[in-house]
């Protein structure tokens, strides 16, 4: 008798526990509402905007809010960028011009004419913020965000979007309409100074389709960084992406 008692209890635990299994991965499924795409991964990838071979440079100008817990600040930028360097110069509220920043994708330069000092950091596990987490990334490549087939280890879509999941464990999210990149989504495991990045207003630009709105969040995704682009040239000519800091101007290395 005790033994039967026990198969039986064995029994039903067991059935709890599939069931309670089968829940959580149903919950799951209702959350994010993705699932195994049947379409052709590689047509996908295709209709994707990519110009990683024709587009060589970019310049232009942006209005940016950046906003972080207790604080909204309001500033202007020129860029230049290639796909070696981006150079961003901030301009406050009322036209000053407060700095520049300089990343070679590696590190980043940042001078702050203000208080007359700059310094150097690596873009990889440094706490980033305001308007540096966005100077941190090279604004060609968050342009045109490059997905390689290779690099894909999941293919889900939902109602609206498909999701690609890479072997970084970065999450690519693709309008299923307009083939354009809507969000990527890095893992905390990255130690890239942002979270996320969204994209809006794709604009035809002399053949190029390019989001003219950009919102990239922090870490915490507390803290995010809403850019504008007002002005966009294309492959233009540029003179070598550098800061000129005056002889007395130290630079402090982290």
């Amino acid at each position: 008798m005790a033994q039967y008692r026990y198969i039986l209890l064995s029994f039903v635990w067991g059935w709890l526990c599939l069931a309670l299994i089968s829940c959580s991965g149903s919950q799951k499924l209702v959350e994010d509402n993705f699932r195994p795409s049947q379409e052709n991964l590689s047509q996908v990838i295709n209709q994707l905007p990519d110009y990683s071979d024709d587009l060589q440079s970019v310049k232009g100008k942006g209005r940016a809010i950046v906003s972080e817990p207790g604080n909204t600040e309001r500033v202007t930028i020129r860029f230049a960028s290639n796909q070696q360097k981006s150079l961003v110069t901030i301009r406050n509220g009322i036209g000053i011009e407060g700095g520049q920043l300089l990343t070679d994708g590696d590190t980043l330069l940042i001078y702050n004419k203000v208080d007359k000092y700059a310094r150097k950091v690596p873009v990889q596990g440094t706490s980033l913020d305001r308007i540096n987490r966005l100077a941190s990334l090279n604004i060609l490549d968050m342009l045109n965000y490059s997905v390689k087939e290779k690099d894909i280890t999941e293919f889900l879509e939902n109602e609206t979007l498909y999701q690609l999941r890479l072997r970084s464990g970065t999450k690519v999210y693709i309008d299923k309409s307009s083939h354009t990149i809507r969000k990527i989504i890095q893992p905390s495991s990255s130690n890239l100074p942002y979270s996320k990045i969204e994209y809006d207003a794709y604009t035809s630009i002399e053949g190029f389709t390019l989001p003219r709105r950009i919102s990239i969040f922090g870490p915490e995704g507390d803290s995010k960084v809403a850019l504008q682009l007002t002005a966009l040239e294309l492959n233009p000519k540029l003179d070598v992406l550098t800061i000129e800091l005056p002889d007395d101007i130290p630079i402090y290395y982290e």
